[in-house]
């Protein structure tokens, strides 16, 4: 790992969606509490139960939020792309260590803020605030929609959803950038039903699984399956 600092910072500022309305003084003195670093893959950006001092944005590559129970298990909460913000609640909320652990599942660059230098900044210029305001909003609903799928949907229709979810820019086609185990994790079961899921799926003629592209055969039924509305899409 390693970190850049300067003119790259604030040009990487300006770029993200996040602070797009901020004013150059502003872009000056958040730049000047941040730094852009790049992990390899495997790599973790932190641990759980470690202080909380910083949070992030992905600027590329992807990164998973996991925690490990007593017991040993595996729990997945996130997996974060480009763009997408994480360990911002620690920072805001008060809380002095993050509650889970970062791991890049492959080669990736962050941005990093400083916590406490950012709640300083903050009081300063308000604006700051309202720029992440979207960020919890969106965080919120996403955890309604994940509840709403562990509560009320079978792992057949979670699993027709996400293959939708992922083939926005390719009709047809699904491509898993994930490992299955990672994926089953996401979708609350384990990897050897998931496995079951696939095959039914393909059995039925609604995909045709390909390594880690699921081509998708019957979009309509799959659709029905998801309980997404067509005429919405």
């Amino acid at each position: 790992m390693f970190a850049l600092t300067g003119h790259t910072v604030k040009s990487t500022l300006k770029r993200l969606f996040h602070f797009r309305l901020l004013k150059e003084q502003q872009l000056d003195e958040l730049a000047a509490i941040s730094t852009i670093q790049k992990y390899q893959a495997g790599e973790l950006i932190f641990s759980q139960g470690e202080e909380a001092t910083a949070f992030f944005i992905v600027l590329g590559g992807k990164v998973q939020i996991y925690k490990i129970s007593g017991e040993g298990k595996e729990m997945i909460l996130h997996l974060f792309g480009p763009g997408d913000i994480f360990a911002e609640v620690p920072v805001f909320s008060g809380i002095p260590k993050y509650p889970a652990n970062s791991l890049c599942t492959e080669d990736t660059e962050v941005l990093v803020i400083q916590g406490h230098a950012f709640r300083a900044l903050v009081k300063q210029y308000p604006d700051l605030a309202l720029s992440l305001l979207s960020v919890f909003a969106q965080r919120l609903h996403k955890f309604s929609e994940i509840i709403e799928d562990l509560s009320l949907r079978t792992v057949d229709s979670r699993l027709a959803k996400y293959l939708l979810s992922v083939s926005e820019n390719s009709p047809d086609k699904a491509i898993i950038y994930i490992h299955k185990k990672t994926l089953a994790s996401i979708l609350g079961t384990i990897p050897e039903t998931l496995s079951r899921t696939f095959k039914k799926l393909a059995e039925k003629g609604f995909i045709r699984v390909e390594e880690n592209r699921i081509h998708l055969l019957e979009r309509e039924q799959l659709m029905t399956l998801a309980s997404i509305d067509a005429s919405l899409t």
